[in-house]
């Protein structure tokens, strides 16, 4: 009888294990062109019309990162934390496509055709950036290869996202082309991460 009980509590723990687990959606998934609503393909094509694309994908979130900043690019994201929601149905589409050399992007619609951003892979900076970067607090930071460029029809202006690290400090920066700062994330280093770095 001693032994009954836990068997019985352990099948307990299992099948309803199993029963949460079938109910899990993909929160991101990729998707055929086909199945993509006629209004987004309509606006996507309308502001991209000759470029490759690579991938569509559906997405059952609404993701957002612990950001701090003031001005416009504040009032547009205000404080966000990391996962606000969840969906049952989809409500994002996202296509990631190539519009110049080597650089991908990736555009977010809602699911009645709003175009939210246009997030692209760049190589570089502007020469803007790079000397406003030299005459702040950052000048010596070492700037990440990881750069994107970030358009939103709610922003005034096109808005480049990168890090740069010193020692055991880290920010994400946010600036314009001319090189005005819009926002500063402090992010925090993994000390293995730095000593890989090294080596």
């Amino acid at each position: 009888m001693k032994l009954l009980f836990p068997l019985f509590f352990a099948l307990l723990i299992c099948t309803t294990n199993q029963a949460f687990s079938q109910q899990k959606i993909a929160l991101r998934k990729e998707i055929s062109e086909r199945s993509v609503p006629s209004v987004i393909l309509n606006n996507f094509k309308k502001q991209h019309p000759v470029v490759l694309v690579t991938g569509w994908y559906v997405t059952h979130i609404t993701y957002w990162q612990n950001d701090y900043s003031s001005d416009w690019y504040y009032g547009w994201y205000g404080h966000r934390t990391v996962v606000i929601h969840t969906y049952a149905k989809p409500n994002y589409y996202e296509v990631e496509f190539l519009d110049g050399p080597g650089e991908i992007s990736r555009s977010i619609y809602n699911v009645h055709g709003y175009w939210y951003e246009t997030r692209t892979r760049i190589k570089g900076l502007t020469m803007e950036i790079y000397e406003a970067l030299k005459a702040s607090e950052y000048n010596g930071w070492k700037i990440s290869p990881v750069m994107e460029k970030l358009r939103s029809p709610m922003w005034p202006d096109e808005i480049y996202r990168f890090q740069v690290s010193k020692g055991l400090k880290s920010r994400i920066l946010r600036m314009d082309a001319e090189g005005n700062l819009i926002q500063v994330k402090e992010e925090l280093i993994n000390k293995k991460e730095l000593l890989e770095d090294k080596n």
